[in-house]
């Protein structure tokens, strides 16, 4: 079975987190900054403490002035890329962890944080971005949502297209395989209609550049304009 989603966990990082682990809606959730809005980070399958998230999470707030929560929808469970063979095992990996189960435990964590926070905005990398796409078009969702970004997203359809009720800026690698040109295009030309959608390309990327850059200068430097775009985004919508 191919893979929706990008297995290379990126160049090695390293980083020490500056905030603190607290559980939110039954999830255990990594909580960095204190401000009045938030923002909520929905990861791609190396979950919520992968250290590359982390160290996004705590440059955002550091750079937005805003809380940034994680939480982990994969129940302590992320994909291990320090296990040998471990894209072989994706496949039993996603029947534990579909997208269409994890998409209602993100609406009630959502649902949870309402109310405490001035704003809230979303983001979601490669499989978190099918969590994003779900809270902003569902209408007991959306009005809790000010804006929202996609980062080479995976699992997304034309349906939903039309139907995002949301701000939302999709940060586009340059070659991706779980978001075609053709659907690329289709979702351009769907929320241009409706005036919802931003389009950011990054040259010479591919899938997952955002937060698991390979390390070359291309790489690293399209990942850094991505990661400043995304906080220019927040800071406009707070």
């Amino acid at each position: 079975m191919a893979s929706p989603c990008c297995l290379e966990p990126g160049a090695k990082q390293t980083h020490v987190s500056e905030g603190q682990e607290v559980e939110i809606a039954n999830l255990n959730t990594y909580k960095t900054g204190q401000g009045k809005s938030a923002i909520v980070i929905f990861t791609d399958i190396f979950g919520y403490a992968f250290v590359n998230v982390r160290k996004v999470a705590d440059r955002f707030a550091n750079e937005t002035g805003m809380t940034v929560l994680i939480p982990d929808l994969f129940n302590g469970d992320p994909v291990d890329h320090k296990i040998p063979n471990y894209q072989d095992l994706l496949p039993d990996w996603l029947k534990k962890h579909s997208p269409d189960e994890a998409c209602p435990v993100a609406g009630k964590f959502i649902s949870t944080i309402k109310g405490h926070y001035e704003s809230i905005q979303v983001i979601g990398f490669c499989y978190g971005a099918k969590i994003v796409v779900y809270l902003i078009t569902h209408e007991e969702l959306t009005s809790t949502i000010k804006a929202a970004i996609v980062a080479h997203p995976a699992f997304l359809t034309k349906e939903e297209a039309t139907q995002i009720k949301r701000p939302t800026l999709f940060l586009c690698a340059e070659t991706d395989h779980t978001f075609s040109p053709e659907l690329e295009e289709y979702y351009k030309k769907e929320l241009t209609t409706t005036g919802f959608g931003t389009f950011i390309k990054y040259p010479g990327t591919v899938h997952g550049f955002v937060t698991r850059p390979d390390g070359s200068q291309q790489s690293n430097e399209q990942s850094e304009k991505a990661k400043q775009d995304a906080i220019e985004y927040f800071k406009k919508n707070i």
